[in-house]
């Protein structure tokens, strides 16, 4: 299975590599007035060692947190949370930026918590409860393709609980199985968010509340569940959460990609304050409900 939000960051990349190229770029940066909200970043992997665009080499890794930490205001989901409780948010000049990250590879937390903490940038760790209990390597989508003793592992509970004591990692809900709920049927995707948080409250103590949907497809059969449960309710897709009118339970999150490096990063961050999301990226039409098989339960001023 493709990653749907991958395959449009990637093809957003070389447009933006051929505007770079024709020098189109930089007008199009400052053409239109800025729209102040929320960015929320979403990373995968950090330091795997492939060529795959969701796996970040260490290096590029840091290279943009140092960045993010020097130029944007960043923040955790419990801050975005609050953002509609704020006055006078929509007369701010600055954008808010929350880091995430999906999967709970091992990866994240032997050399992306580190960097986090190095340089004191809060993020939130979105946590596929089945892999950390049965310690699974992952087996889900371009995985399944891999030689199973050379598919990444998931983190341990212990370093999931470590991360979440520190008060700068955040730990979110990702289903049970990493199940793509737009081809679940609502039954069972019932039973992946309740698993989902029996077990982390149970392994860290912590009720989780923010979830993102994996893949990055909203499911409509789920979302009102979602909402319910949860204080965040994240999608994949492009587009900045502007403060005016900001849908928590309708989040987007911006895909970070290898092959973008640190210039384009750099562009595409800039970009995005010319754009606003107005609606969730649901990836490709989803089969019914009805004909998918249930799933197995398994800082600074704003001014």
């Amino acid at each position: 299975m493709t990653h749907p939000v991958m395959d449009w960051a990637k093809g957003q990349g070389r447009v933006a590599r051929a505007l770079l190229r024709w020098g189109a770029l930089p007008y199009h940066l400052f053409r239109r007035g800025r729209r102040p909200g929320v960015v929320v970043l979403l990373y995968h992997r950090v330091g795997g060692g492939t060529r795959s665009d969701i796996d970040m080499p260490v290096d590029l890794f840091e290279r943009q947190i140092r960045y993010l930490r020097r130029y944007y205001l960043l923040v955790s989901l419990d801050e975005v949370a609050k953002i509609p409780s704020r006055k006078g948010l929509e007369h701010a000049s600055r954008d808010m930026m929350a880091v995430t990250f999906d999967d709970a590879f091992s990866d994240t937390y032997k050399l992306v918590y580190p960097v986090l903490r190095r340089y004191a940038v809060p993020a939130t760790v979105y946590v596929p409860t089945r892999y950390l209990e049965e310690r699974r390597p992952f087996d889900f989508g371009a995985f399944r393709d891999v030689e199973p003793s050379r598919r990444p592992t998931p983190m341990t509970w212990e370093q999931a609980a470590e991360m979440a004591r520190s008060g700068l990692i955040t730990i979110g809900a990702h289903t049970h199985t990493h199940a793509d709920l737009s081809r679940t049927p609502a039954d069972a995707a019932r039973r992946e968010l309740e698993e989902a948080d029996r077990l982390i409250e149970a392994r860290i103590g912590i009720r989780p509340k923010h979830f993102a949907y994996p893949w990055g497809r909203w499911a409509p059969q789920t979302q009102a569940l979602a909402a319910a449960r949860y204080d965040t309710v994240a999608f994949g897709g492009p587009g900045r959460n502007s403060y005016v009118g900001l849908d928590l339970k309708r989040l987007w999150r911006y895909p970070v990609i290898q092959s973008d490096g640190f210039w384009l990063f750099r562009a595409r961050l800039r970009l995005l304050r010319e754009r606003d999301g107005t609606r969730p990226y649901d990836g490709p039409r989803a089969a019914p409900a009805s004909a998918v098989p249930e799933a197995t339960a398994g800082g600074g001023s704003l001014s």
